[in-house]
């Protein structure tokens, strides 16, 4: 399959295009593939001078030969290897104004090779996801990467006459916050924070950079759980709605990150009244039910289930309403009961802090974690627990997605967790979610294809 870009980052690959028949090639094989016979035909040169001017190509990797299961000839068919190629701006720093940047040649191949509307997108997150009103104020707290996300929202609501106050938080920043800034200042940003919180009807936390970025000093722990207590007080007395979305765009012009960014935003355009319908619908089928049975090839554990969540991406009046929704949405929250989760699970995948553990086996006992082992990161399982205090080891959440847009492939982990039929077993607080698990390092495990029986 022919790829959306390739980056020219070698000399001899600019030199080959410098030449006007051999860059009209490279167009008309970008338009469909053809033989070496039909390409001399069309330039008016023989066979043999084309077949020079193929080989210069093929060489430099700007064409390739179609696979011969792809079409039915004799002779060999001939492609481009993407549809668009791009000069490599790391070959010259200093790259005048008026260059294409990044950010527009992937806005460009998300609007013309695939329709998607970013501005479209962003409106139906400030409409049918966060509903919001005009004259209504929203506070974004988002750093470099989703910036272009924040862009598209700020238009949007401009539109709307919705307020907005953006607070930039870049990786730097974050890791200054963490490591540099003296406990007075730490705890002067926290209540600057706080008094924006209670000025806005609406907090969109798009800030995932923060899962990448450890706070280790136990004095500034314990000032930002005081401060997180406030705020939390503060969304429960002015009924502000609350949105995160802990995942990252990508940023670079590899084929795979533009492929990750593409089902980003096609998981973000979700019918969004379907959506809830269809999450609200199930939670209605669970809570006919007690107990719940997860099993598969080497997963069983059953718990009683103590409340049930529905988190679709938007807000409504479902008695299941979660007060949080996590972009882009999709996904029943079940708290189990106290001392009621037992069994073990071998998951696919762990993501704790940003990094992968592979093929996680867990024992449970009255929720907590009785033993553990993995194919690979162990010991991050074991600092997991650790992080998370005297509730480090209790189970928090027990979700299944519900989001049919979003996919297993090409996209951040931490929107993998929405996906239709994924169930990701979770560690952290359910405090805010009406449960009593207070646990201060969130991380989960997911099992593709689980079976779910009721008791």
């Amino acid at each position: 399959m022919i790829k959306d870009l390739a980056v020219l980052n070698k000399h001899s690959q600019i030199r080959e295009l410098g030449s006007e028949l051999r860059y009209n090639i490279i167009r008309e094989l970008i338009r469909g593939a053809a033989t070496c016979q039909q390409l001399a035909n069309i330039y008016g040169i023989s066979k043999q001078k084309m077949h020079y001017n193929l080989n210069k190509l093929f060489e430099e990797n700007l064409i390739e030969i179609v696979p011969s299961n792809q079409v039915r000839a004799k002779e060999v068919y001939y492609r481009a290897t993407a549809k668009n190629y791009i000069l490599d701006f790391a070959i010259g720093q200093n790259i005048n104004d008026h260059s294409l940047s990044k950010r527009d040649i992937i806005d460009n191949i998300l609007t013309q090779e695939y329709h998607i509307n970013l501005n479209s997108i962003a409106a139906k997150l400030l409409e049918d996801s966060l509903k919001m009103k005009p004259q209504e104020s929203l506070l974004i707290v988002s750093g470099s990467y989703n910036q272009p996300l924040v862009e598209k929202i700020l238009v949007e609501a401009g539109r709307r006459s919705i307020n907005t106050t953006w607070i930039y938080q870049s990786t730097e920043i974050l890791k200054a916050k963490y490591e540099e800034y003296s406990l007075s200042a730490f705890d002067a940003d926290y209540k600057q924070f706080n008094r924006l919180l209670a000025k806005h009807n609406v907090y969109l936390n798009l800030n995932g950079e923060a899962r990448y970025i450890e706070l280790n000093d136990p004095q500034k722990q314990r000032l930002r759980s005081k401060h997180f207590a406030q705020s939390r007080k503060i969304i429960q007395q002015n009924k502000i709605k609350i949105a995160i979305m802990p995942g990252l765009l990508p940023n670079t012009l590899e084929e795979n990150t533009i492929e990750s960014e593409i089902q980003f935003w096609k998981a973000l355009d979700i019918d969004y009244k379907k959506l809830y319908q269809r999450t609200h619908n199930l939670c209605l089928e669970m809570s006919k039910h007690n107990a719940i049975q997860v099993s598969n090839s080497d997963t069983g554990f059953s718990f009683t289930i103590q409340k049930i969540l529905a988190e679709c991406g938007s807000f409504g009046d479902s008695e299941f309403q979660s007060p949080t929704i996590n972009l882009p949405g999709g996904e029943i929250l079940l708290i189990p009961e106290p001392d009621s989760l037992n069994g073990e699970i071998t998951g696919d995948l762990a993501y704790i802090s940003g990094k992968v553990v592979e093929r996680p086996w867990i024992r449970f006992e009255n929720n907590k974690i009785a033993e553990f082992k993995a194919e690979s990161n162990e010991a991050l399982l074991q600092e997991a627990i650790i992080a998370g205090g005297k509730d480090g080891a209790t189970v928090a959440l027990v979700c299944l997605g519900t989001n049919e847009n979003v996919h297993l492939t090409n996209i951040d982990s931490s929107y993998k967790h929405k996906c239709k039929g994924l169930l990701t077993v979770y560690w952290g607080e359910n405090i805010s979610l009406g449960g009593n698990v207070a646990g201060e390092n969130e991380w989960y495990i997911q099992i593709e294809n689980p079976q779910l029986s009721y008791l």
